[in-house]
């Protein structure tokens, strides 16, 4: 939605939509505003019915603190207008809840700007992104103030699910536990790893980047485990990691959307086509685990 032709963003968004997919997700930040630009003009092309739910995000700077509430409704209204839309389904604090965005009374600040949005029609629902220090991310669950959370999981670093499983990364120790323990909706983000779970080094043209270490591990890191978890796919029959990886976030309890990052209508059929498959043979997730528990011990099977 950001690099993509115009008529290859409505083929993919008609494609998703036929296949039963409702959810999409953006934000400013992507491409500056152009992700909101082009994923607006592809709903309005081919949503006539307007089934589409869309959710989009607010970054608030260190700069704002002093007014968050002009700064929340000028990040929706400015969204509104690239989207084309009088309402998003989903608005979401971007940052990692991190210094200073780990200050309680400030992210009760900002939730209730954001919470004002909903009670004014702009927004349906608030949540989060869970990046940052997994303590205050804890913490910002347990406030009651936010209604969804993007959970970093993948089959690379699983911590989220199965505490301590972290492939040499960030530990989320059990995440996805404690939001549904608070009846928040868990979003899965970063479901491929950024692109690691291909397994090599090149990337798609048009791409995006692979967002620095954001679960602490490295992406040639990220690499070297995704071959290991490839073995392991070609073991059990699967294509690739990658579709080892969506099917693990797909038939984890608890995790609520499965956000899937797409460069090509190819990649978006090889999605659907993993999606609609049968439950992964007992004991593939659990095998998928262990690598993540112990990738010193995964590189001595190489």
């Amino acid at each position: 939605m950001v690099r993509g032709d115009a008529a290859d963003q409505a083929r993919a968004v008609a494609l998703a939509l036929e296949a039963g997919v409702r959810y999409f997700d953006t934000a400013p930040s992507y491409g500056d505003g152009r992700s909101e630009e082009n994923l607006g003009r592809a709903l309005a092309a081919v949503d006539t019915e307007r089934t589409a739910l869309v959710g989009t995000k607010v970054r608030v700077d260190a700069d704002q603190l002093d007014d968050v509430n002009a700064a929340v409704r000028r990040s929706l209204e400015d969204s509104l207008r690239r989207l084309g839309r009088d309402r998003v389904d989903l608005f979401q604090l971007h940052n990692a809840i991190r210094d200073p965005f780990d200050d309680p009374q400030l992210l009760d600040d900002i939730a209730g700007a954001m919470l004002g949005m909903v009670d004014e029609g702009l927004a349906g629902h608030v949540g989060f992104t869970g990046l940052g220090d997994t303590p205050a991310i804890q913490s910002a669950l347990q406030a009651g103030r936010f209604e969804t959370v993007q959970t970093y999981f993948n089959a690379v670093n699983p911590s989220a699910v199965y505490p301590g499983a972290t492939g040499g990364g960030q530990d989320f120790d059990g995440l996805v536990t404690v939001a549904g323990g608070h009846e928040v909706g868990v979003i899965n983000i970063r479901v491929y790893a950024a692109g690691a779970l291909s397994a090599v080094q090149g990337r798609h043209p048009i791409a995006g980047g692979v967002g620095g270490a954001l679960a602490g591990s490295p992406y040639a890191e990220d690499l070297d485990h995704a071959q290991r978890l490839s073995e392991l796919a070609a073991e059990l029959g699967l294509e690739s990691a990658l579709e080892l990886g969506l099917r693990c976030a797909l038939g984890t309890p608890g995790i609520s959307v499965v956000l899937v990052g797409l460069s090509s209508l190819e990649h978006l059929e090889a999605a659907l086509r993993w999606e609609a498959r049968p439950p992964l043979p007992a004991g593939a997730i659990e095998r998928v685990v262990a690598l993540a528990r112990w990738p010193a011990a995964g590189r001595g099977l190489r």
